[in-house]
């Protein structure tokens, strides 16, 4: 069942010293569910309680940075510290590629099982404790997934980095929580339509 969620970061772009960039972590009865992983998310995930043995799945938005440049090393400190049961990654369908390459060109070898699926072939997909997973396609300026993340009683929308579409609508639709990133201001909507990003309004 989901019982909460907590952002690890919401900064657009770039870090600063007092908020890190984008990660959320959806908190079910068993596990946990990390949504993307920005740069610095480890440190934010330990401050925030995080514990390994509850991390098994991390679903990924897109390929920024900003989304992604937390992985290799949370990856590389899980083996560090040899916690071996098998990590699942849900995301668009160069992650796969990109974190194997990653990891081989740093010499980093698993000692555990790491499962990468494409969101291309599995848009819909369960995780444990009966909790479902359903994606849509957003407005950004690479491909972009939102998630809805469902139990049978209560459901989590995260949305980011997208111009205002239909999908996110849909996807929305009746949600007990909506999380949609905004990131300009009003005034900079021009700004926000080239970057194919949200303004507040």
């Amino acid at each position: 069942m989901l019982e909460s969620f907590q952002v690890l970061g919401c900064s657009a772009g770039i870090p600063t010293q007092e908020r890190g960039v984008t990660s959320v972590l959806v908190s079910t009865t068993k596990y946990d569910i990390m949504l993307d992983c920005g740069e610095g998310t480890y440190l934010k995930w330990l401050a925030a309680g995080g514990k390994w043995r509850r991390l098994k799945t991390i679903l990924i938005t897109h390929m920024h940075p900003d989304h992604t440049a937390g992985l290799i090393p949370l990856i590389f400190y899980r083996k560090i510290l040899r916690i071996e049961p098998p990590l699942t990654l849900y995301g668009p369908p160069n992650l796969e590629s990109w974190l194997l390459n990653s990891l081989e060109e740093q010499g980093v070898n698993l000692t555990f099982e790491l499962i990468v699926k494409s969101l291309e072939e599995f848009p819909e997909f369960e995780l444990a404790d009966e909790t479902t997973a359903n994606t849509a396609q957003m407005k950004h300026k690479i491909p972009c997934w939102g998630f809805r993340l469902e139990d049978g009683k209560r459901s989590f929308v995260f949305v980011t980095d997208t111009l205002p579409c239909d999908n996110a609508v849909k996807l929305a639709q009746n949600a007990d929580v909506l999380l949609h990133e905004a990131t300009f201001k009003d005034e900079h909507q021009k700004l926000a339509v080239d970057t194919k990003h949200t303004t507040f309004s």
